[in-house]
This record gives structure tokens, sequence and C-alpha cells, in this order.
């Protein structure tokens, strides 16, 4: 999921279609691979996962969690915690997911709606 949302980021971006450009990955990857979306959410409340397991995965989304840093920077959440604000993030994210699978015809209006909505709560 990491390496599929950061693709062909475009750093010399501004920050707004930096973040639009992987949500709009993260977003597309989650449509197309919906089982591994699946064992994400389970692996997300495994016993099994180790919490070594765990920092290595939050070394892989590091460039998210950049660009959700900037984002925050001046906004609404600048002094909330990072965890209460990613949990924020994932939520907008599942409910925009959820959305886009059952109705596919509009699945491209659903994740610039969910996106619009992460915006205005970071910045």
């Amino acid at each position: 999921m990491a390496s599929a949302t950061l693709k062909n980021l475009p750093v010399s971006a501004q920050l707004h279609n930096q973040f639009f450009h992987v949500w709009r990955n993260w977003m597309n990857w989650a449509l197309t691979n919906p089982e591994k979306r699946r064992a994400l959410a389970q692996l997300g409340v495994s016993d099994e996962i180790t919490s070594q397991t765990r920092a290595t995965s939050h070394k892989t989304m590091a460039p998210v969690a950049e660009l959700l840093e900037l984002g925050r920077a001046n906004g609404p959440m600048q002094k909330a915690p990072m965890a209460f604000v990613v949990a924020l993030m994932n939520s907008v994210a599942e409910a925009t997911m959820d959305f886009m699978t059952q109705d596919p015809a509009n699945a491209k209006k659903h994740s610039k709606v969910g996106f619009d909505a992460l915006w205005r709560m970071l910045s």
C-alpha cells in the first residue's frame, strides 16, 4: 500500500496537490485491492503483530506522515496528538473507500469529497 500510495509523488508541487496525489493513489489502491485492504484491516487489530513490525510499517509511511505534519502545521489540528490526527484521517479514508466501493460509478466524486473533508479538517 505504501509504495502504491507514494508512487510518482510530485515533490515539487504545492502541498495540497502532493497530498491529493497521495490520497488519490490510496483510494485507487483500495478499490483495486479489496482483499489486501481487508487483510490490512485485520492485521491492524491483530495481537500477532509485534511492536517492531508496527514500527517498520510506520517507517514505510514516513513520507505520508511528513505531508500530514506540513498540512496540519497551521490548521485546527496543529496541537492535536499525531496519533489522533492519523486516526481521523484513516476514518475519513475508510468511509470514502466504502462509498467508492458501494457506488463505483461515482467513485471519483466520493474520493474528491472525502479528500476535501480531510483537507478542511487539517489546514
